[in-house]
């Protein structure tokens, strides 16, 4: 991973991994269950803290950096892949004293990374800089509404049958592209592709590096193939399925520039429990960066969102998810000063009780019952 694009005001640490007990001893927090550390006391006192450690404790920074590392109060888990770009997992942590950030990586030598942020704002930049792709301005809304997942799950099978059927033509040095097949056959291909966790296409990349998604219910009907038939994806009969106009203007664009597959998860302490508070895709393309955010409801089924925004559009959608975060986990004062965009996914709140998010105009939370 870049870390050095956008990083004006950022405080750059190291740690060995055998630091951390150190870190624990020094800073005398006990650590909560939102950490990926514990303490060992033995190790502690029969060894000794590196020189990477010294930097750390003599700043000004350390107090700030140990409440993240071992005590945080919100916990994002960012997953990447996809696309055949390199798998990488991070963290960004956030704690309730004040507004900075820490970002947590692993690097080649394997000592672990730290990157203090001083606000919320300067962390997306920084993200959306090194992630986002620019855009190439309107990009018609595929997804209108909030839906069932099985919907999207239906259509991303269709832009990988289009991305499948396109490469076979080439293989066989035929100009067209097959475009039918029977709904049994796209049923078995869906299975394939879901069992075969192949992170070269979008399908599985979306379930394998968004955290808990593939804990979802994910349940077809002939209600969800007719849905992504009037989204133009397909046309259908008894027996068939045909690839329509929105699958093939998507399985081109994923063809020629998808930059690869972000996903990733917020987790929180809310009354001394974690609490999964939101859970996002992200499959940018020269085109747009296309955001999916998923919703908890019942018996253990998702929702999701789709919106398409380029790296401006991004940065003000995810500033307004991430200052709904803080206020869901009681951060005050630090999220983004940045205004979200009227389209800010779920920039709406979040359940006190469960955690889920809480679609606008609602009285209760649907997925717990909670009264709001």
């Amino acid at each position: 991973m870049e870390t050095n694009q956008g990083m004006v005001g950022v405080e750059v640490f190291k740690l060995a991994p055998g630091d951390i007990n150190h870190l624990f001893r020094r800073s005398e927090l006990n650590g909560n269950s939102l950490s990926f550390f514990s303490y060992n006391a033995e190790q502690a006192a029969t060894s000794s803290p590196s020189e990477l450690f010294k930097k750390l404790s003599e700043s000004p920074q350390f107090r700030q950096i140990a409440l993240r590392l071992l005590q945080p109060d919100l916990k994002i888990e960012f997953n990447s892949g996809g696309a055949g770009t390199a798998d990488d997992k991070y963290y960004a942590l956030l704690s309730a004293d004040d507004k900075t950030v820490l970002a947590q990586l692993v690097n080649s030598d394997g000592d672990i990374l730290l990157l203090l942020f001083p606000d919320g704002e300067s962390f997306l930049r920084w993200w959306t800089d090194l992630y986002a792709s620019t855009g190439m301005g309107a990009y018609q809304n595929v997804f209108p509404n909030v839906m069932e997942t099985e919907v999207l799950v239906c259509a991303l099978h269709c832009v990988d049958i289009y991305r499948r059927s396109y490469m076979e033509s080439m293989l066989d040095y035929r100009s067209g592209v097959d475009s039918s097949l029977s709904i049994q056959d796209f049923v078995q291909l869906l299975k394939r592709s879901l069992a075969s966790r192949d992170k070269r296409w979008l399908l599985p990349t979306m379930f394998e590096i968004t955290p808990g998604l593939k804990n979802s219910s994910i349940t077809l009907n002939p209600e969800h193939m007719k849905q992504i038939g009037e989204l133009g994806f397909i046309t259908s009969d008894a027996n068939d399925v045909t690839l329509a106009e929105r699958s093939r203007i998507m399985g081109t664009e994923f063809i020629t520039s998808w930059m690869g597959g972000f996903g990733w998860q917020a987790t929180a302490l809310i009354d001394g429990q974690e609490r999964s508070l939101s859970r996002v895709f992200l499959a940018p393309t020269a085109f747009t960066n296309h955001l999916i955010s998923f919703e908890a409801a019942q018996a253990g089924k998702t929702r999701f969102r789709h919106q398409a925004a380029n790296r401006q559009e991004l940065l003000g959608i995810l500033s307004g998810w991430m200052k709904a975060l803080c206020g869901a986990a009681g951060i005050t004062g630090s999220g983004p000063s940045t205004e979200p965009t009227p389209a800010s996914p779920q920039a709406a709140r979040f359940c006190s009780n469960c955690g889920a998010e809480i679609r606008p105009g609602k009285r209760f939370c649907t997925a717990c019952g909670n009264s709001l």
